[in-house]
């Protein structure tokens, strides 16, 4: 295989697949994906309490901008700066055929951030699925950090977990970093995937984690 086959970026996935050729190379190009993943900002992948943070933010974000500069113009402010602050525009430009990123930069990354994470009194459970939980041979130039977090309960949990995601996301969109972060209300809603998918254990507080998916691999982060 050689080199530029090996590093071409893999095909985005949506919820339609057109049939026409055009359109559907067209959904692949990288303006394509940034503008549909803007709009939607992976709502899909959200649990509820998630989406209700993230609506709220962009709804006081633009009730602040109104008054300078109008009701449209305000909610597109809002809404492209939760995408470019609380987003995931790395991981969509991962997509685009420039894209590189080596590696070792995200390994580094999750190793530091994976104390405070740790620390945090808001989470319970923090895993990373993907390639950092299948190992290095599975990681690449265009590889991201899958990174799960599982809050406590109740509106303190709900508000303190998401505006920890948040710096988390600020501090990874610095660094160059393609982090798919999501904040879910249960670890139920780790269910969703492959069962055959490794778990990369950063935090299991109450053990949860051990016990519900023991039939899984699960990989501890040193």
């Amino acid at each position: 295989m050689s080199r530029s086959a090996s590093t071409a970026p893999k095909a985005k996935a949506f919820p339609i697949a057109p049939r026409n050729p055009w359109l559907a190379a067209l959904l692949q190009s990288c303006p394509a994906i940034l503008a549909i993943n803007w709009c939607f900002q992976g709502m899909r992948g959200m649990d509820r309490g998630e989406l209700a943070f993230r609506l709220a933010l962009e709804a006081l974000l633009a009730l602040l901008l109104a008054p300078f500069w109008g009701w449209l113009t305000a909610l597109l402010l809002a809404h492209s700066a939760n995408f470019l602050f609380n987003g995931q525009l790395w991981v969509c430009v991962r997509y685009c055929r420039f894209w590189r990123r080596s590696p070792a930069a995200l390994d580094r990354f999750l190793k530091e951030i994976a104390a405070s994470l740790r620390r945090s009194p808001w989470l319970v459970e923090v895993v990373c699925i993907g390639s950092q939980a299948f190992g290095r041979a599975a990681r690449g130039p265009r590889s991201d950090i899958d990174l799960r977090l599982v809050r406590r309960p109740g509106p303190r949990g709900w508000l303190a977990a998401n505006l920890w995601a948040l710096r988390l996301r600020a501090h990874a969109l610095v660094r160059l970093i393609p982090l798919d972060l999501y904040v879910y209300d249960d670890v139920a809603s780790l269910d969703r995937f492959r069962r055959d998918e490794p778990l990369l254990v950063i935090l299991d507080r109450d053990g949860r984690i051990a016990q519900r998916y023991a039939a899984r691999l699960k990989v501890s982060l040193l």
